[in-house]
């Protein structure tokens, strides 16, 4: 089986199949994570079961950095501190934490149960910052999950969302032939948030239609500033930056 990594601005379609659990998640729990609706993380936490077996069957590339990182999480009620292991499991979507207090170790949170919480890559790298959203997307349709924050601060808002995907070999029956081999894929699909509804992201199109989108009135000011420092709208890092420019100008003065 070949292994790829692709951070490719498209989405997926999540799914996973388990079994009803005996203990602990049950297949509604199941249901609602796949679909980004809150679930009860008293039931994915209480027993092993599935959750277990599914933390199990995911493979290294299934996660965010491939390993446990040190980082933070910030409960619902704004209570948050540091965490020494933490990891973002792409395939099931959820969060998972060193805890001894729980079975096998491991807590998770899933969609609907943080408010947000940040990853450190490695030591001395600067915090990866993921926060809860629901999305719309014109491909995949809507749901609710983390994504990553690229700017922290600002009308607008760039994220990305991480996912995970398996695809199985593709055979040519006539021939008995492997024409492509199984795949695992990170991908990701860049999505914005804007002042109006801070808490929607939907997803962006890497085009000047798509960006200029993003600034409304200001539209035309934006498009002569990056014409003026060369700025390409099918680069993330250019369309960071004049994100970025947008986020420092001054409000408009009304008339």
């Amino acid at each position: 089986m070949r292994i790829i990594l692709l951070l490719l601005f498209t989405s997926l379609s999540l799914t996973v199949t388990l079994a009803t659990a005996q203990s602990g998640m049950n297949a509604y729990d199941m249901s609602d994570i796949t679909r980004g609706r809150p679930t009860s993380t008293r039931n994915l936490n209480k027993g092993t079961g599935d959750r277990a077996a599914a933390i199990a069957g995911t493979p290294a590339l299934g996660y965010y950095n491939q390993g446990w990182n040190a980082g933070t999480v910030q409960l619902l009620d704004g209570q948050s501190g540091p965490i020494a292991g933490l990891r973002y499991n792409l395939k099931l979507q959820w969060l998972e934490v060193q805890d001894a207090s729980v079975p096998d170790g491991i807590r998770v949170y899933p969609g609907g149960s943080l408010r947000s919480f940040t990853l450190v890559p490695a030591a001395g790298q600067v915090p990866r910052v993921f926060q809860e959203y629901k999305f719309s997307s014109t491909r995949t349709g809507s749901g609710r999950g983390f994504m990553e924050v690229l700017n922290r601060t600002g009308d607008v808002r760039l994220l990305v969302r991480h996912t995970f995907e398996e695809r199985a070999a593709e055979i040519n029956a006539a021939l008995n032939t492997e024409v492509r081999p199984a795949q695992q894929l990170h991908v990701t699909a860049l999505f914005a948030a804007q002042a109006g509804k801070p808490d929607l992201a939907t997803e962006l199109t890497l085009d000047r239609r798509g960006v200029l989108r993003l600034f409304k009135d200001r539209a035309g000011e934006l498009a002569e500033y990056a014409q003026t420092k060369n700025l390409s709208y099918t680069s993330l890092n250019d369309v960071l930056k004049l994100v970025e420019h947008y986020n420092t100008l001054p409000a408009p003065s009304a008339n």
